[in-house]
């Protein structure tokens, strides 16, 4: 948060009360802090000093009672309009993931179908993060398999390359897939690049769901290739057009004035609500995605549709001009400034029965997804209590931490913290350290390195806290159990540094052979049943550290070799590589870039610009 913007307020409830009454009367964000200066819940008000002075009245929910209880801090922005408040309140909850607002559950894992478009020979594939690559993105999709699905028609239908840039940059001869008249065959110079960009054309209109413009598309190329006397392309278009059909035919006609549409449906469960959301594209039902959000215990149905769409549609690939509620939210002409959407709630006739089979399918989903959801806790539940028993625990480790070690004979030596929470991955609390100890392969020493920091950088976020147990956030939140990746070795290793720091955290080492776990002071280890949901989760973690350690050893590693690449360029020294990797990512991006964009890199002119440019391209040369 910008500290230049935001006002702070701190107090009792009763002093916070009084302070709220020279708040401006203007449209803005807020944020309820903790006793610890945790982020509590964020919110949005068209009237900040109206809104903020409701929390202090005795009419409130159970929910909002507790969290004002829990109130120490408050801070405030004013922003110019509605929408400007959506947007920012949007971002904060994404990022923070306050435990007393709606939230979205794993948004960001959601895959999503990439068209690089961007390209001089574009493909599609499936990726779980959204980069401002100029690459068209498609989904969420809720289901992998619904992404795969999907994929698996387009290759059907249209025929694009599929492998990867590498390949492509180093074949001469056509693969099966061309031959098979799944790829046009960009890599052997078969295709020019307009045919293959309108196919890529049709991909994009059939992902936007504009199946009618796709097929009068694929008629007018098969239509063109007839009258050319190219007889075998127009019987493969042919082939594409039939593909296509057996896709569409299955599609429900649900919307006679064949508009584009989402319709939203909701289901309640105790502690989860279910959003299904229904899209309609030409009139035509072309999908079912379902969403759970977290914290909607005590809210309105119209606080967890809006919850929903300020969180979904930031994100989504395309916005329809129109979406159909199940009921009025609040708020509802600034979301519709924000979205650039019409938001209605019918009534009666054709469009109320397609939210009520909205929220059929919502309940559908919800009966799905709560037996599912009770299971996976109570299995993590008896497998935290399993360990806790296991090991002499006082009490269940609901927070986990693992930790490993990855280098190359001591270089680019690395160690990852990773987090389970109640049995479960927390991936907004992982953290990556590079040694500082660098260039002998000692594990024992970089793993003390790690938790040195690790606690250090804790125990002094607690003191400035002012209380030890008010730090509920960051490096000053603490485990209830400790695992390192190995035996007796590491375990005496990390108990020196808990000793050094005066911390009493249950620690254990999970050593890879026989799967063997290791406790302080005790020279015989711990073995549990091959079958223990507790040895699966102490596996689980382990496996998780290691890879998390690795992916971060391997990116330095890439990084330095494309550095040394870089250095043997005359003229190019250590800041000016590592200038041109910050501003391009990766080699290969660097070779790509134009005269224009390296000159526009801190620290390169154009003579040096031509010389990277003739020594990455070496057939560039005249």
């Amino acid at each position: 948060m910008n500290k230049e913007t935001w006002v702070g307020l701190s107090g009792t409830r009763q002093e916070l009360d009084q302070k709220t009454l020279d708040l401006p009367e203007l449209p803005g964000v807020y944020v309820f802090r903790g006793e610890g200066g945790e982020i509590l819940y964020v919110g949005k008000a068209r009237n900040l000093k109206k809104r903020l002075r409701s929390y202090f009245s005795s009419n409130l929910s159970p929910k909002t009672a507790v969290l004002m209880e829990k109130v120490r801090g408050l801070e405030t922005i004013t922003v110019d309009s509605e929408v400007e408040a959506l947007i920012l309140e949007s971002n904060l909850i994404k990022k923070h993931k306050p435990p007393y607002n709606i939230r979205l559950r794993d948004d960001k894992h959601y895959p999503y179908l990439r068209v690089g478009v961007a390209d001089k020979w574009p493909r599609v594939t499936v990726v779980r993060k959204i980069q401002k690559d100029g690459a068209r993105y498609f989904g969420p999709f809720t289901r992998s398999g619904a992404v795969r699905e999907t994929l698996a028609f387009l290759r059907r239908i249209f025929p694009f390359r599929n492998c990867s840039d590498r390949v492509l940059s180093q074949t001469t001869r056509p693969c099966l897939d061309y031959h098979i008249g799944r790829c046009l065959g960009p890599c052997t110079g078969k295709v020019d690049e307009e045919t293959y960009r309108a196919t890529i054309a049709d991909v994009i209109k059939f992902l936007e769901g504009r199946h009618k413009d796709v097929r009068q598309s694929l008629e007018k190329k098969m239509e063109t290739f007839a009258e050319n006397l190219e007889f075998e392309k127009a019987a493969k278009v042919r082939d594409q057009i039939r593909a296509l059909d057996e896709v569409t035919v299955r599609q429900k006609i649900i919307s006679p004035d064949m508009k584009d549409r989402d319709i939203l449906g909701i289901a309640r469960g105790k502690d989860y609500s279910f959003v299904a959301l229904l899209p309609v594209r030409e009139g035509k039902l072309i999908g079912r995605e379902g969403f759970v959000l977290s914290g909607t215990a005590s809210e309105e149905d119209s606080e967890v549709i809006a919850a929903f769409m300020s969180q979904y549609y930031p994100s989504a690939s395309l916005i329809p001009p129109e979406i159909l509620i199940p009921c009025e939210i609040p708020e509802k002409r600034g979301m519709e400034q924000f979205l650039k959407s019409r938001i209605r709630m019918p009534r009666r006739g054709p469009l109320r029965d397609l939210v009520l089979m909205a929220n059929d399918n919502a309940r559908t989903m919800l009966a799905e997804f709560i037996p599912k959801y009770e299971r996976e806790a109570e299995e993590n539940r008896k497998a935290m209590e399993d360990l806790a028993e296991a090991l002499g625990l006082p009490r269940l480790p609901r927070r986990i931490e693992g930790y490993d070690i990855s280098n190359t004979l001591g270089q680019e030596a690395v160690a990852s913290m990773v987090v389970l929470s109640d049995g479960k991955p927390d991936k907004s609390s992982y953290r990556r350290f590079k040694m500082k100890i660098d260039g002998k392969p000692n594990d024992f020493a970089m793993m003390q390195e790690a938790l040195w920091r690790r606690f250090k950088r804790g125990l002094d976020e607690r003191a400035r806290a002012g209380e030890e147990k008010s730090c509920k956030r960051g490096f000053g939140l603490f485990p209830d159990l400790i695992v390192v990746d190995g035996g007796k070795g590491q375990v005496s290793a990390a108990k020196e540094v808990l000793d050094q720091l005066g911390l009493d955290i249950p620690l254990a080492g999970l050593a890879k052979r026989n799967e063997e776990i290791f406790l302080p002071g005790r020279s015989d280890p711990v073995l549990l049943p091959r079958a223990s949901g507790a040895l699966f989760l102490m596996m689980r973690l382990r496996d998780e550290a290691h890879r998390f350690a690795l992916s971060y050893h391997r990116n330095l590693r890439g990084k330095k070799a494309m550095e040394s690449a870089l250095l043997e360029i005359p003229g190019l020294g250590q800041t000016r590589a590592t200038e041109l990797l910050k501003s391009f990512g990766d080699l290969d991006a660097v070779r790509k870039a134009s005269l224009e964009d390296l000159v526009k890199v801190k620290g390169i002119g154009p003579k040096l610009a031509k010389k990277i440019i003739e020594h990455l391209n070496p057939s560039s040369r005249q």
